[in-house]
């Protein structure tokens, strides 16, 4: 998966990496789920909501985020909206409120997990949204799944609604395609977050050699961390080639600033570079020259790094719960823990976790940032008692 800062070149490299594992003789798909297509566009010719062969191994496709979200979420958003009018709501609003941020996406990457498990391709190379819309995508599988089992374990959305209705009078109950959609709909989710968390699923990071980029980039790899998604490789895209010109002397020396806080921000992620082209690559033969010049001998479908953010370990007092967070400070970081949930922020984004087996029962102790890893110590059962 590839996301990045708007316009740091996120579509560009997808392609470029998707073309060169073709070459390699992999059979690959380039997919956008941003709702701002560019792909045909970096590509040179048209590519449309269906897979088209733009080389004997390579394939590309622009979801259609809309098409798929219509006929998953046709039945729930239906209910949904009944509610909302019943409770007064007129259409328009009821409308709205249907239609939760990220869906679209969301439904788009449920797309791409058909794709991965169909067995078509040996690479699925994914051209996210940018970073913030990709990070609001790739919290909703575990908030909506949970939700959603917690409503079953608690006998479903038919039962709760139910109960709403014996108190309430007239409110719609679901009836049972209602509840088969549901159930649709959680395995749809779980398929979708057994995909973004297997080994051989990572993400990539596009980004540029300034400050304000390299920043949010710093923030984004924090994000991904939290939520438990490794990062094989950082791409740092359009470095200036030597040149005597002042102007570019200036602009390369900053850039060579912002790459030594590149080597220490990102962990033990490698980092690639890619140079400022004369020309824009558009187009197969330009794009391979520059997956060439941005992966030398790599293979671009290979995990570059075998990186997992979040473990557990054998800790003094107990285990302990280690999480890879190498850009974030102390003063962003925040644990809590209530029942069997493990609630985790950092910045302006937050996690909540069941608690691994491991841990479950056991008081926890305390939390600190040590080195850019985040260390949730957790107690002997027995404390419990006493």
């Amino acid at each position: 998966m590839f996301t990045g800062k708007g316009g740091v070149g996120k579509s560009t490299v997808a392609a470029a990496s998707a073309l060169a594992a073709a070459e390699a003789g992999q059979r690959v798909a380039v997919i956008s789920t941003d709702p701002a297509h560019s792909l045909a566009d970096v590509l040179g010719r048209a590519v449309g909501t269906e897979a088209v062969q733009v080389t004997p191994g390579c394939h590309a496709q622009q979801l259609d985020a809309r098409l798929r979200m219509e006929q998953s979420w046709a039945e729930v958003g239906g209910w949904l909206h009944r509610a909302f009018a019943w409770a007064g709501l007129d259409d328009l609003m009821a409308e709205e409120l249907t239609l939760l941020p990220g869906l679209e996406e969301l439904f788009a990457l449920s797309e791409v997990t058909r794709l991965a498990e169909a067995g078509r391709f040996d690479a699925v190379m994914v051209d996210c949204a940018p970073t913030a819309e990709t990070l609001r995508l790739l919290a909703l599988p575990e908030v909506i799944g949970l939700y959603l089992d917690r409503a079953d374990a608690r006998g479903g959305l038919r039962g709760l609604a139910r109960d709403a209705a014996r108190r309430l009078g007239d409110f719609p109950a679901p009836d049972a395609s209602m509840s088969r959609a549901v159930r649709s709909l959680t395995g749809e989710l779980a398929a979708l977050r057994r995909l973004l968390a297997a080994d051989d699923t990572s993400v990539r990071l596009v980004t540029t050699a300034e400050r304000v980029v390299l920043a949010e980039t710093r923030r984004t790899f924090s994000a991904l961390s939290l939520f438990g998604y490794s990062v094989d490789a950082v791409v740092v895209n359009r470095l200036v080639p030597p040149d005597d010109h002042p102007l570019l002397a200036g602009w390369r020396a900053r850039q060579g600033d912002a790459l030594r806080e590149v080597a220490d921000a990102f962990g033990d992620a490698p980092v690639l570079t890619a140079g400022l082209l004369a020309d824009e690559p558009v187009g197969v033969e330009a794009l391979l020259e520059l997956a060439a010049a941005t992966y030398g001998s790599r293979c671009p479908s290979d995990r570059l790094a075998s990186l997992r953010p979040m473990r557990v370990v054998d800790g003094a007092e107990g285990p302990e719960l280690h999480l890879s967070l190498p850009s974030a400070s102390s003063d962003a970081v925040e644990v809590f823990t209530r029942d069997d949930d493990l609630t985790l922020t950092v910045g302006a984004h937050r996690r909540t976790l069941l608690v691994p087996q491991a841990m479950r029962g056991r008081p926890v102790l305390g939390a600190s940032l040590r080195e850019g890893t985040l260390v949730v110590r957790f107690g002997p059962t027995d404390i419990l008692d006493t």
